[in-house]
């Protein structure tokens, strides 16, 4: 007991000491370039576990020795700026109340996850979610990235039915892939306005198909011209073996390095296509709204470097933490709506649905 109480505060004090500079780095690493401090990449995963953790040596040291408080208190003030860009504080919603006028409309992201294809066969009860979910949600603008439609017999023809359906007259889609000429991959938007011009824009290579192009869409809103980017950056495409070592923590050291390289290699990537988009943005003669899965979340050198200027539509409307991934973590919020001022974010939702990988969101916007 002697030897528990002697050393106890120690072990403690020093964990509480680790841990508060492990939440400053992860504050202020990723406004780094990880291209060239690789690190930088991955320091933002950790911010909001960091941030707990601190929160409980709080409560510890009020309970018990109160001269120790000042150390997480110090790490949590100066990451105060990392917490304000990952939390919600609107404990009253907009999206119940808004109401529609002729200058507003609303725009949805979704990454579709190939709209339930798996192993070339056709979820009949998720494709049915997801189109339950589109006519609820009933978007003037629609973006989806992982986008599957097929021209073939027997299989959906994703574009024309959602196009007749949903009653979208216009759209554009970017076919980054397609397998024996039915079979085609993508991005597509989807426009109750009409698109007075689009194009695609390389930004690398997916295998997926999706996460190769940026689309880039100019759609006159009720008299005037607002620019859409969607787009999915560079995702890690992880396996089976990637998910049990996350997930479980069963692998091997060859498996954790071989991860770790994988996602090393990919954050350098999406460290590229984010400049990029930055770029695009600056140099848009019109309003922007940037869309899509940008695969990082808000404590990243990828959603900085985008981010930058830019309204972000669940910080404006939201509350909590936003998750729109399903899996690996409860704290994952890797979609976004930005809108680029004076367009102003009136209403925001997430469509929490079972059997989606990705949550649809959606933002009402005015102009």
């Amino acid at each position: 007991m002697l030897f528990v109480a002697k050393f106890l505060p120690r072990f403690l004090l020093l964990c509480n000491v680790l841990i508060a500079i492990s939440l400053l780095l992860s504050a202020w690493l990723p406004y780094l370039n990880p291209q060239q401090f690789w690190l930088s990449g991955f320091a933002g995963l950790t911010f909001l576990i960091c941030w707990g953790i601190n929160c409980a040596f709080i409560i510890l040291w009020l309970c018990w020795k109160r001269r120790y408080i000042w150390i997480s208190l110090v790490g949590i003030l100066f990451s105060l700026h990392a917490l304000l860009s990952s939390i919600g504080t609107n404990l009253i919603s907009s999206k119940d109340t808004w109401v529609r006028s002729d200058r507003q409309f609303t725009i949805m992201t979704f990454n579709t996850s190939n709209m339930g294809l798996n192993d070339y066969r056709e979820d009949s009860v998720l494709q049915g979610s997801i189109y339950d979910m589109l006519r609820e949600a009933s978007p003037d603008i629609l973006c989806m990235q992982e986008f599957y439609t097929n021209e073939g017999p027997n299989f959906t023809n994703h574009i024309d039915s959602i196009s007749r359906t949903l009653g979208y007259p216009y759209h554009f889609f970017t076919c980054d892939m397609s397998h024996w000429d039915y079979w085609h991959y993508g991005i597509v938007l989807f426009s109750r306005f009409p698109i007075v011009r689009s194009s695609k824009i390389p930004c690398g290579y997916s295998s997926a198909g999706s996460g190769s192009s940026f689309l880039q869409s100019d759609i006159l809103v009720q008299g005037d011209t607002i620019r859409v980017l969607t787009a999915q950056l560079q995702s890690y495409m992880f396996r089976g073996n990637d998910y049990d070592l996350l997930e479980k923590g069963k692998g091997t050291f060859s498996g954790i390095r071989n991860l770790a390289s994988k996602m090393k290699h990919t954050i350098h990537k999406r460290a590229a296509q984010s400049r990029k988009m930055a770029e695009l943005i600056a140099a848009s003669p019109y309003k922007v709204v940037v869309c899509g899965d940008f695969n990082d979340p808000p404590v990243s050198y990828t959603y900085n470097t985008i981010s930058a200027n830019m309204q972000d539509a669940f910080l404006k409307d939201g509350f909590g933490v936003g998750r729109t991934l399903s899996f690996l973590a409860p704290t994952l919020r890797i979609d976004y709506i930005l809108a680029q001022k004076p367009i102003r974010v009136k209403s925001y939702k997430t469509f929490h649905r079972k059997g989606f990988q990705h949550f649809p969101i959606m933002a009402g916007l005015s102009l």
